[in-house]
């Protein structure tokens, strides 16, 4: 980035928290969570995919020892989606920040003479 113009693009991630306008911080932080949840998902999608397609080519393979390996395939997705499934509490952490930032609340509202509390 040779030229900035404004502060919206690099500027606001160089500004630490404490110097940022509450809505700034609150907006930053609903774009981490949001940017990890999708992150999650898309690979939850994989797991799911690569799951179902195993499964299919276990129930077409008549060789006993690549059954054996594709059984093996298929339990690590199941475990690894058991194991993602149960670390997505960050989905009520983004839904508690969503409805922080609408309920009205003065400090996710950024206005003016609000006190300095985050919700």
């Amino acid at each position: 980035m040779a030229q900035v113009s404004g502060h919206r693009s690099g500027d606001t991630n160089r500004m630490s928290q404490l110097t940022m306008a509450p809505e700034t911080a609150d907006q930053t932080q609903l774009s981490r969570m949001s940017h990890s949840i999708r992150g999650k998902l898309q690979f939850m999608d994989y797991l799911v995919r690569a799951a179902v397609a195993d499964v299919e080519r276990f129930q077409d393979e008549p060789d006993p020892g690549t059954r054996i390996f594709i059984r093996q395939l298929v339990e690590m997705h199941a475990a690894s989606l058991r194991l993602e499934s149960q670390n997505m509490r960050s989905i009520g952490e983004l839904c508690d920040t969503l409805e922080a930032m609408v309920s009205g609340a003065p400090a996710t509202l950024g206005t003016p003479n609000s006190p300095g509390e985050m919700a």
